[in-house]
C-alpha cells in the first residue's frame, strides 16, 4: 500500500551513512515541542505581522517590536526536495495549508524573465543579435543542455543567485510575520544540480569554479531549514513520468537528452541528492519517503508531529542555527534578512574568470539596451508612469521600498540618446492607439 510503503524515516547518525532511525525514536533526552497541524486542533493564534515590505526593520524598530513574541511552533523552515514529476509542488500545498503555512514555489526562469508587470523577456529574444544575450530556460535547457554558448551555465548560476535572494525573502517573512513557510529547493541544495551537469559535461569548469567560489562566500549567511522533506522515487518511475506528462503538458521534455540520460538522473538523484541529505541531517531534521504511489501527506503529517523541533543540548548542532537565544539575536538577524541588500551585493563580485558567465562587451550593452527597454524595467517597480503609475511626486516615500522588493535584477539605466527617445514616442503612441504589442518596438 502506498501509506506503507512511504511511511517516513529520519536520516541520522553521520558517521554511518546507512544508519535510518525512524520518526518515533527522535532525541529523547529532554521534552519534545512539536510542530502541529490543523487537524490537530492545537495550532496557536499568531500576532498582527510586521508590514517589513512598506517599513523594513532596523535597530530602532527593534526597540519597540519584539520578534518572538509573533514566533509559534510552526514558525519553521520546511523545504522539501526531490527528483521531478511525483507531485512535490502538490505535496508541498496540502503540506502549508494542513500546518498553516506559507507555501512559496520553487523558483524557475519564468519567474526570472517575466517582470513584475507580466511583461515576459523572452518575447524580445528576436531583438539580440548576440546568441548568448537570447533566453535560456528549463524548456530549453530538456532539448539541448549544452546549447547558447553557455547557456545552462549561465542559467544555473542565475538560478542560484535568484533562490538564494528568494530564500532571503522567506527568512524576512518568517522573522517579521512569524508564519512558517513551506517551499521547493532550497540555496542549500543548489550545487548538487551544477555538480551533475558538470560531470555529464554541459557546463565549463570555470564556471563550476567560479560558482562554488561564490557558493562558500554567501551561504553561511542563510540559515540551514528546520525541516527537509525528501520524496523519492526509483530513476525509471521518475522517467516514466516525464514521458507521460511530455505527451500532454510539458512536450518540450519528449525524447530530452537531459530527462533521458539515466545516467544524469542516477547520479543527481540517487548519488548526490543523498549525499547532500546525510550532511544536511547534521542541522536539519530530514524525513526521506518512497513517493513512487504518490504516498499519503497525512502520513507525513503524522510524522512531523513527532518530531522534536526545538529542545536539543547546547552542544547539539541539530537546529543549531535556530537557537538564537536572546532577543536581540533575533532581531540582529530579523534586520540582515528583511535589509537584504547587503547579502546580495556579494555577488557584485570582482571575479573574471568565467568565460561562459560573463558577457562581453558589445554582449553588455545590447542586454542592458534591450532588457532595459521592457515595460516596467525602466524605473523601479511602481513608478512606471506608461504602465499607470501615479506620477512620482504622488508615490514617494514606504512605496518605493516596496517596489525595490519585486525587483528581480539590476539594470544600469544610462540617459537615453536620440534613438531611444523617438523610440520611446513611438511606443508611447502605439500603446494609445491600443496596440497590445505596443511594447515591441
Amino acid at each position: 500500500m502506498a501509506a506503507l510503503a512511504s511511511r517516513g524515516r529520519l536520516l541520522a547518525n553521520m558517521n554511518n551513512t546507512s544508519k535510518l532511525l525512524t520518526a518515533a525514536v527522535v532525541n529523547n533526552k529532554v521534552p519534545a515541542k512539536n510542530i502541529n497541524s490543523k487537524t490537530s486542533g492545537m495550532i496557536e493564534p499568531r500576532l498582527k505581522p510586521w508590514d517589513y515590505k512598506k517599513w523594513g526593520f532596523n535597530y530602532y524598530y527593534s526597540l519597540i517590536d519584539g520578534t518572538t513574541k509573533r514566533f509559534t511552533d510552526n514558525t519553521k523552515m520546511i523545504v522539501v526536495e526531490g527528483p521531478p514529476a511525483i507531485g512535490k509542488t502538490e505535496f508541498a500545498k496540502s503540506l502549508a495549508e494542513e500546518l498553516d503555512c506559507k507555501f512559496v514555489p520553487g523558483f524557475s526562469m519564468e519567474d526570472y524573465y517575466i517582470n513584475s508587470y507580466g511583461y515576459d523577456l523572452r518575447e524580445l529574444d528576436y531583438k539580440f543579435h548576440h546568441t548568448r544575450n537570447i533566453s535560456y530556460d528549463e524548456k530549453k535547457f530538456s532539448q539541448d543542455p549544452t546549447g547558447q554558448d553557455g547557456g545552462l551555465d549561465r542559467m544555473l548560476y542565475i538560478s542560484f543567485v535568484q533562490r538564494y535572494e528568494d530564500y532571503i525573502k522567506n527568512l524576512a517573512h518568517l522573522f517579521n510575520t512569524g508564519e512558517g513557510i513551506v517551499t521547493e529547493r532550497s540555496p542549500h541544495s543548489d550545487f548538487i544540480y551544477y555538480d551533475a551537469a558538470y560531470r555529464q559535461g554541459w557546463v565549463d569548469k570555470t564556471s563550476r569554479a567560479h560558482y562554488h567560489k561564490m557558493r562558500s562566500m554567501t551561504i553561511t549567511e542563510l540559515m540551514r531549514p528546520n525541516l527537509i522533506i525528501h520524496l523519492d522515487a526509483p530513476i525509471d518511475m521518475v522517467q516514466s513520468n516525464i514521458r507521460a506528462r511530455s505527451a500532454t503538458t510539458h512536450p518540450w521534455e519528449k525524447n530530452s537528452p537531459v530527462w533521458e540520460n539515466s545516467d544524469y538522473m542516477q547520479h543527481l538523484y540517487g548519488d548526490l541528492m543523498k549525499q547532500y541529505l546525510t550532511a544536511a541531517s547534521e542541522h536539519s531534521m530530514v524525513l526521506s519517503y518512497d513517493w513512487s504511489e504518490g504516498g499519503d501527506p497525512e502520513v507525513v503529517v503524522e510524522d512531523i508531529e513527532g518530531l522534536n523541533m526545538d529542545f536539543h543540548d547546547k552542544y547539539d548542532k541539530q537546529q543549531k542555527d535556530w537557537r538564537l537565544l536572546t532577543e536581540d539575536g533575533f532581531a540582529s538577524k530579523r534586520n540582515i534578512y528583511t535589509e537584504r541588500n547587503d547579502l546580495m551585493k556579494a555577488f557584485l563580485d570582482p571575479f573574471y574568470t568565467a568565460d561562459k558567465l560573463i558577457l562581453s562587451s558589445d554582449e553588455g550593452v545590447e542586454y542592458d539596451h534591450i532588457v532595459r527597454r521592457m515595460p516596467g524595467n525602466e524605473y523601479t517597480h511602481g513608478f512606471n508612469t506608461i504602465l499607470g503609475d501615479p506620477e512620482p511626486f504622488f508615490n514617494f516615500g514606504n512605496k518605493l521600498r516596496e517596489g525595490i522588493f519585486k525587483n528581480r535584477y539590476f539594470l544600469d539605466n544610462p540617459t537615453l540618446d536620440d534613438d531611444q527617445e523617438h523610440e520611446d514616442r513611438v511606443r508611447a503612441n502605439r500603446k494609445a492607439l491600443g496596440d497590445k504589442d505596443w511594447w515591441k518596438t
